[in-house]
């Protein structure tokens, strides 16, 4: 038997037909999102029977009767997309929504169940960096930074030239027109001029306004050591306001009852006739950011810890103050470790653990340390590290000329890592991904997300980097061969033809050959 099998193995040792095989694929690389979950809910809109539900990236459209989500709106895949930063509702019917400094969307809500993508203005369209939208004064306005600006206008900037770099909030038409905040002040759209204090303007209801007898504004004031919510009238001053140690995220009039959105919980107010705020009931939650009446008693809620319906009073439905249909998100993360095969990250709203490529869910295991970012790594080819004011990144290749990059819009660098001879970016605005390629160095890709990313793992196996962002979730990447490049930049060759065939097909495609030693 030992000879048979020896005899057999010999003939095929002998077999010059096979010989092993090596790929060379010279096609350039793409960054990918593999997996995602969660984000922030940031903005509520009510449409009748339709909840619209800001997602990060993502629309949902929500059935106001039972929660349930009837469909979503996504412009892209995930990581392609800035996510969304506000969404009005105007008087021609339509959604109007802005993804963070990038564009605003016009969408048709003749389905409002199904709203379709009517019309886009880029920032390039506008001139400002669109963050707010208001509708305000028979059309809609833009603001954020860099100026203000009216769609039906695009490209006239208001307010460009101040000589601080502004942060402008929501406009309002007021009886001297249109006014807007800057940090925390109150001015003019038509020439800037000061007007009062305030961070942030919401108008109030023309009905509220009648029985008031005055026109009036809600508005919102923060401070380093305590933020004030409250109503305001034609003058600017203050008709009736409290003051709170927590942060105060938002304040708006909802149905008939004034209601603001602060770091732990929900304050709503009666509002009197001498615009007096009356009667305040404090509902507990963590991680609200906004809130919309689906009907009289039912209130919609989301944020970073999910979203769902809060009933206001007992009635034959149930209980008063109870959330209902609630679906829980991870969106708001201050901590994340990692054994490499899996990441625990989360706050006070909640710990998530996370399969590193698969599933995610509600853990209660707890989270009492913290992975600190790291500023500095080494490859084969070179070094990266993080300038010591985390605006600008240096990566200095062993051969070739140093490269640096900043973040978009003035943002921020957090976390550095490495995969497949790549160096990994974390930033306030998604990933950036560069290699060194040629000589030179090049950017791969990148990753669109509501940030920063301050945490980036490399797991066990594989050349996959997991990434978790403090308010745009978690998930895997890779840098993955460019499917569209052309196919003749992969083939499968005998080791010793390999250098002849890689020169071959550098030639056939127009690359450069490499540099040799």
């Amino acid at each position: 038997m030992i000879a048979a099998c020896t005899a057999v193995l010999g003939q095929a040792g002998c077999d010059e037909g096979y010989s092993a095989r090596q790929t060379i694929d010279l096609r350039p690389r793409i960054v990918e999102v593999q997996d995602h979950h969660g984000g922030t809910r940031r903005v509520t809109v009510i449409n009748g029977e339709q909840w619209y539900q800001s997602f990060g990236p993502v629309i949902e459209i929500i059935d106001a009767e039972d929660g349930l989500r009837i469909s979503t709106i996504e412009l892209g895949t995930f990581g392609t997309i800035p996510s969304i930063s506000d969404m009005v509702l105007a008087a021609d019917c339509a959604l109007y929504v802005a993804y963070a400094n990038d564009r605003v969307v016009r969408f048709d809500l003749s389905n409002p169940r199904r709203p379709t993508e009517d019309r886009t203005w880029t920032r390039a369209d506008l001139g400002v960096r669109p963050i707010h939208l208001s509708a305000t004064g028979g059309t809609v306005w833009v603001s954020g930074r860099e100026g203000v600006g009216r769609l039906d206008e695009p490209g006239i900037v208001q307010l460009g030239d101040l000589p601080d770099p502004p942060s402008f909030g929501h406009v309002v038409e007021t009886s001297v027109g249109p006014v807007v905040t800057n940090r925390r002040q109150v001015i003019a759209v038509a020439d800037g001029r000061y007007l009062g204090a305030a961070s942030d303007l919401r108008p109030v209801p023309p009905a509220l306004s009648a029985r008031l007898g005055k026109e009036a504004m809600v508005f919102v004031l923060r401070g380093a050591a305590a933020n004030t919510v409250g109503l305001m009238g034609p003058d600017f001053r203050q008709l009736d306001a409290e003051t709170f140690g927590d942060t105060i995220w938002s304040a708006r009039i909802v149905g008939d009852r004034l209601w603001a959105i602060c770091e732990d919980e929900l304050i709503t107010w009666r509002i009197d006739d001498e615009g007096r705020m009356v009667e305040p009931q404090f509902i507990p939650v963590k991680g609200a950011r906004d809130v919309g009446l689906l009907r009289p008693n039912y209130y919609a809620v989301a944020g970073t810890f999910g979203r769902a319906i809060y009933r206001y009073k007992a009635d034959s439905g149930g209980a008063g103050d109870e959330f209902l249909a609630v679906e829980r998100t991870p969106g708001r993360v201050v901590q994340a470790i990692t054994d490499g095969r899996r990441v625990l990250a989360g706050s006070e709203e909640g710990n998530w653990l996370y399969r590193i490529g698969g599933r995610i869910e509600l853990s209660d295991k707890d989270l009492q340390s913290n992975t600190a970012g790291t500023r500095k790594v080494t490859l084969s080819w070179g070094e990266a590290e993080i300038g010591d004011g985390r605006t600008t990144l240096s990566i200095t290749p062993l051969d070739g000329a140093d490269f640096r990059w900043s973040p978009p819009n003035d943002g921020r660098i957090y976390t550095l890592e490495t995969a497949d001879e790549r160096i990994w970016v974390g930033h306030d605005e998604g990933i950036e991904v560069f290699e060194y390629r040629d000589a030179t160095i090049r950017p791969t890709g990148s990753i669109l997300m509501e940030g920063p990313v301050a945490w980036l793992f490399r797991p066990r196996v594989g050349n996959e980097v997991a990434f978790v962002s403090a308010f745009g979730g978690m998930g895997t990447a890779e840098a993955v061969p460019d499917p569209e490049a052309d196919s003749a930049l992969v083939q499968r060759v005998r080791p010793e033809e390999a250098a002849d065939a890689e020169e071959a097909m550098r030639e056939a495609g127009g690359l450069p050959q490499p540099s040799k030693p």
